[in-house]
């Protein structure tokens, strides 16, 4: 934990949490924080522990051990208090189909304890743009919709945690950016944890990404961070065909710069990447200044640079 800081200085907190279903164990010892008005991708494989632990956040399934608190509450000691903050959006919303958005929501108002239930309905109307479809039947929705109404129902009680479980599945590229900017929108007045397969979505929405695989936390970081490398690696293609002098040029560079792959082309080219080690800074002028200098044309110099894509399936392959 941050030095000075205790488990109500977070509106999430979970430390060393376990879950076993028989012999099997679901979550390991997981531990994550999260602050005040933060967007949390969470993200990993099927089967990963995910949803185990959103439905514990919620209250819904109890655990083996571990701390769990939302706002100080613990969960599991006092479940009544905590589900106060929280709202959920299964990836299948419970909806009642034969009933209008409005009925709807005042169904969850009434279950909630609402006191201004017609007022409250008005909000969550207006925040999830559904005023015009406050009395349509819900089977009659689109997708997307159905979806905002979704939305809602975990808006109603105004809590200060909302847990989104896909929230974009199912939806068309148009419904996708909408519901992606209601959920920007939210983050004024909440705190938003996002679990979704789709990377994208990730990279456009959330400010933090925790990546679970096989019941263990595999990365906590902005995704900023996630992608910054130690070493940076770039590939050159010169108009040269003398490996000894290119090798013989960057050995004066040798605390920085270390050549990992050369190959000498039968067009007079050599193809080589590059590696940048101990944080080097201006490695891309640098490089090719050293070509220049020495009068080798440079035909291709790009960075390779690592995508969330990839990043995620290194992780979940524990290759890094």
């Amino acid at each position: 934990m941050e030095k000075g800081l205790k488990t109500n200085d977070y509106v999430i907190f979970v430390e060393n949490l376990f879950k076993r279903y028989g012999k099997f164990d679901v979550l390991k010892g997981i531990s994550f924080k999260i602050k005040d008005n933060e967007i949390i991708g969470f993200l990993g494989p099927n089967g990963a522990g995910k949803t185990t632990t959103m439905n514990i956040l919620t209250g819904c399934i109890s655990y083996v051990e571990g701390v769990v608190e939302v706002f100080g509450c613990d969960v599991f000691n006092n479940p009544i208090k905590a589900k106060k903050n929280i709202g959920y959006l299964p990836e299948n919303p419970p909806l009642y189909q034969n009933m209008t958005v409005y009925e709807y929501l005042k169904f969850v108002c009434e279950i909630k304890k609402v006191k201004e239930i017609k007022k409250e309905i008005e909000r969550v109307v207006e925040l999830c743009s559904l005023k015009e479809k406050k009395d349509k039947l819900i089977f009659s929705l689109s997708k997307g919709f159905k979806q905002r109404v979704g939305i809602a129902q975990a808006l109603v009680s105004n809590p200060k945690v909302l847990i989104l479980d896909e929230p974009t599945s199912g939806l068309d590229p148009a419904q996708i950016v909408q519901v992606r900017q209601l959920i920007r929108s939210l983050k004024k007045e909440h705190t938003i944890i996002l679990s979704t397969h789709i990377l994208s979505e990730i990279q456009a929405v959330c400010d933090r990404i925790i990546i679970i695989n096989n019941g263990e936390i595999v990365a906590d970081a902005t995704e900023e961070e996630l992608l910054k490398s130690d070493e940076n690696i770039y590939f050159v293609k010169v108009f040269c065909s003398l490996e000894e002098k290119v090798r013989n040029i960057f050995a004066e560079y040798v605390e920085y710069l270390e050549i990992k792959e050369l190959s000498v082309n039968s067009d007079g080219t050599i193809d080589i990447k590059i590696i940048v080690k101990n944080g080097y800074k201006g490695e891309n002028l640098a490089i090719s200044n050293i070509f220049l200098k020495n009068n080798i044309p440079i035909l291709k110099f790009y960075e390779n640079t690592l995508t969330l894509e990839q990043l995620f399936i290194q992780l979940i392959e524990k290759k890094i």
